[in-house]
């Protein structure tokens, strides 16, 4: 296998449509944050003689003399790392990096679909839960989502709630999702960049899923999917709200959509008990298969003494 810079998007995309894919691997999304971020991005792709069988999608951004290369939460892509098309194992002496260059990776779930298992050296571990929408609605139901938010969901029927799916509210969702970020101390997308990504990609598709009672909204959810798999991308609680269910049903929403439009897996997109032991308990709500992420880093020797030097001038 032989792994090299793989700039022709047409053919990544070829390799994503003939195989099980994620969202956040395809041309389009990575271009749009590249352009607004001004990264250069491309593809490692994996080949076997002529055969791509595998690519990563990376961004690269320039430090003075220094480069990092990013694969994985980066301007909120929440995951990069390796597709293949069949099973691989990635050690990390199989990308060689520049002189000057270090990288960081927050790969896609470790689910044998993605057919990819990584070395252990420099590896860390995240975890996502993940349901799988091959499973019947009345199983997932049952044996997915735990008493407690099945109570929820049915409190916010019975109070009225329903969903509305309102992607062309940009600017409206815009408005409380700034609102929340400054709130919460986060950073903000610009408001162009979800109008382009939402209106604009043919190989991703967003949802946005309104939680409203007397059209008066309560939440919001942000769901992005291909042809294989979806995720919660973002979550806006809007603020002096009652909680009645909005955040459950939404999630419930989320599910049967995906499983309608014939995704195999939805993903709730990063757990983290300790740091966000409330948001962990919410969506533990929905599922209990977990599946790890694996953090990968490695930096040259000459970036290590290069950035050392940096810091001391």
């Amino acid at each position: 296998m032989k792994i090299r810079l793989l700039r022709d998007f047409n053919r990544a995309t070829d390799f994503l449509n003939s195989n099980f894919s994620a969202p956040t691997h395809w041309p389009e999304w990575n271009l749009l944050v590249s352009r607004y971020f001004k990264t250069d991005f491309y593809y490692y792709g994996a080949y076997e003689k002529d055969d791509l069988i595998g690519i990563c999608p990376i961004h690269k951004v320039k430090k003075g003399f220094l480069s990092c290369l990013y694969s994985g939460q980066f301007h909120y892509i929440p995951y990069g790392g390796w597709i293949f098309s069949h099973k691989r194992f990635m050690a990390d002496k199989d990308v060689r990096l520049d002189k000057l260059a270090a990288s960081y990776s927050f790969t896609l779930p470790m689910i044998e679909e993605f057919n990819v298992t990584y070395s252990i050296e420099n590896k860390r571990t995240m975890k996502t839960l993940i349901i799988d929408l091959y499973n019947s609605l009345d199983s997932i139901w049952e044996d997915d989502i735990d008493s407690k938010r099945r109570n929820m969901i049915r409190k916010a029927e019975k109070n009225g709630l329903v969903v509305q799916a309102k992607a062309d509210q940009v600017a409206h969702f815009y408005a409380f999702y700034k609102e929340a970020n400054l709130r919460n101390n986060l950073p903000n997308l610009p408001e162009d960049f979800f109008h382009e990504l939402i209106g604009t990609t043919h190989n991703i598709q967003f949802d946005m899923l309104w939680a409203k009672k007397d059209d008066e909204p309560l939440g919001i959810a942000l769901v992005a999917r291909d042809k294989s798999y979806a995720f919660y991308w973002l979550g806006v609680r809007i603020e002096h709200k009652p909680n009645l269910g909005q955040g459950e049903l939404l999630q419930w929403e989320a599910i049967k959509k995906n499983k309608d439009y014939g995704c195999r897996y939805y993903d709730l997109c990063y757990i983290e008990k300790e740091r966000l032991p409330h948001i962990y308990e919410f969506k533990k709500g929905f599922s209990s298969t977990e599946a790890d992420i694996a953090l990968l880093s490695k930096k040259s020797f000459s970036y290590r003494v290069a950035n050392k030097i940096s810091k001391w001038t």
